[in-house]
């Protein structure tokens, strides 16, 4: 009889435990927000600043580009309509320097820095005299 009573109390232990049990955290995943979109910027070699973005949802988009004091130089909105979107942007008039790309969606920002520079050009002169 005490065996049928212990075996009875593990069972029912046991079921209690599975009953209750829940799934825990993924200690791995670090709770970010699902982007809402891609993005991509790169400088030419022409001047130009080319701006793509991909979304992933129907929201707006808001670009950008921002010079070292934080004084805005080009703003864009891209509709919720507008699934893709894609820009060339003239900088061939902004001074050598560091400068920020800010693409924001909702809960969602990226700042990719661009670090402006023009090339040096070298002249080399010969004189011939005869």
């Amino acid at each position: 009889m005490k065996t049928i009573i212990k075996s009875i109390a593990c069972a029912l232990a046991l079921t209690t435990t599975v009953a209750f049990a829940h799934p825990t955290e993924d200690k791995t995943s670090n709770n970010r927000p699902e982007a809402t979109f891609e993005s991509s910027a790169f400088v030419t070699a022409d001047a130009n600043l080319r701006v793509a973005i991909k979304k992933n949802a129907p929201q707006k988009v808001y670009l950008t580009l921002k010079n070292n004091e934080g004084q805005v130089l080009f703003a864009e909105t891209i509709g919720k309509s507008e699934m893709a979107y894609a820009a060339k942007i003239n900088v061939s008039d902004l001074t050598d320097g560091n400068y920020q790309l800010e693409i924001v969606s909702g809960k969602n920002r990226v700042v990719k820095q661009l670090n402006l520079s023009s090339k040096k050009v070298e002249v080399k002169r010969q004189v011939t005299v005869e």
